[in-house]
């Protein structure tokens, strides 16, 4: 919401940076009419950029007689952004990113010695400073930290509810990472990342639904271009939906059926390797999903249980969002035998108006670097380059 001048000029500060973030060399005619903003305040804005050196210009090379314009470009490569991603218990992912979602460096690390959330946040600082002396990054500016984490950011008390890792419920997790970094901290669930980064690559579409099926089951939706959040941070919650197999008890809610307790991964794990598991369980899926590929008959029925029932979930969301896009990723991708027969057989069963009227099902590969991308887009959403 605008609520003065000050919010004005920084909306259009941001305009023009939108416009130059991903091009070089653009005159200020060029952007004015990009933004729809007058000569005038483009110019003064530009101005006020290039002081504190968020942009820089130089004489365009031209042959004709007459003034010779000034391109701008955007000093992208002097800002970074620190992106962490918690999904898997006793993992912590971790990448820095400059402004035009290059990454500098990342990693991945063992935290199963950590035991509260500050510990976490104490590790990261540690890794991401040395990281920084390692790569040469220490003359660039941080504009913001941002952590996907698998559980519900709760809007009103800055809690994380939901989870699917114990250690992170009703855990004060922003508030303890800004008390650690001293930064702008931007916490979130991970497919809330997974749907701006979309978003971000498919900015002409309005309606976006994404599901990732990783530690938890996570639904993320663009509705008319915006983020549905809900009033409590809530919006598009699915974990607890009762469509999964009765029998099974929900270790978090108590209740029977929920589709978490099935369809995440260690409800995969304890479906079809029952002998008890121990370890990260990132190992355990990955060892899993090698015992697959030596077991075809057993990988077909791991893909068809899996798909139908995300299959039957997406049935669920697409009747309610009505998108033009819907995309399933996360570790399930990894799966050797394909899920998208059973989820798209699904689908036409119940949806086959939206699918005969354009709606177009992707099955993403598991990809960490557009987590790390939608991260990245969120803190830069939120800087505001003028703050000291």
């Amino acid at each position: 919401m605008i609520n003065d001048v000050t919010d004005i000029k920084l909306r259009n500060l941001k305009d023009i940076l939108n416009v130059v973030r991903f091009q070089d060399g653009l005159t200020k005619k060029y952007i004015a009419g990009t933004t729809n903003l007058s000569f005038s305040t483009v110019s003064n804005l530009c101005n006020d950029l290039k002081v504190i050196g968020v942009l820089s210009d130089e004489k365009q090379a031209i042959l004709s007689i007459g003034r010779t314009p000034h391109t701008l470009s955007f000093n992208y490569r002097d800002y970074c952004t620190i992106c962490i991603d918690l999904q898997l218990e006793n993992t912590l992912r971790y990448a820095i990113l400059d402004l035009r979602n290059t990454v500098l460096c990342k990693d991945t690390v063992d935290i199963s010695d950590k035991t509260t959330v500050l510990e976490i946040g104490m590790c990261a600082k540690q890794l991401i400073d040395a990281s920084v002396s390692k790569y040469g990054l220490r003359e660039k500016k941080i504009i913001g930290v941002g952590v996907s984490v698998p559980a519900v950011y709760d809007l009103l008390d800055g809690k994380l509810v939901n989870s699917s890792v114990r250690i992170f419920e009703d855990a004060p997790l922003k508030k303890d990472f800004q008390r650690v970094f001293q930064l702008p901290v931007y916490v979130d669930n991970i497919v809330n990342f997974y749907a701006l980064s979309v978003h971000t690559k498919f900015s002409y579409v309005s309606n976006i639904v994404c599901m990732d099926i990783s530690q938890g089951v996570g639904v993320g939706v663009i509705a008319e271009g915006n983020l549905v959040r809900g009033k409590n941070g809530y919006g598009s919650e699915v974990a607890h939906i009762p469509i999964g197999d009765t029998h099974r008890r929900c270790q978090f809610c108590g209740g029977f059926g929920c589709v978490e307790t099935e369809l995440s991964m260690a409800g995969i794990l304890d479906t079809y390797s029952p002998g008890g598991r121990s370890g990260p369980l990132l190992i355990q899926w990955e060892e899993f999903v090698e015992c697959l590929q030596t077991n075809p008959q057993l990988a077909h029925t791991v893909a068809e249980r899996v798909g139908r029932l995300a299959g039957k979930l997406a049935t669920i969301l697409i009747n309610l969002f009505d998108p033009e896009l819907f995309f399933i990723g996360g570790y399930i991708a990894e799966l050797p035998a394909p899920i998208e027969p059973y989820i798209l057989e699904e689908i036409d069963l119940r949806c086959s108006r939206s699918r005969e009227r354009g709606l177009k099902i992707q099955c993403d590969k598991n990809d960490t670097e557009n987590i790390f991308i939608g991260i990245s887009d969120t803190i830069y959403k939120g800087w505001n380059p003028t703050e000291k």
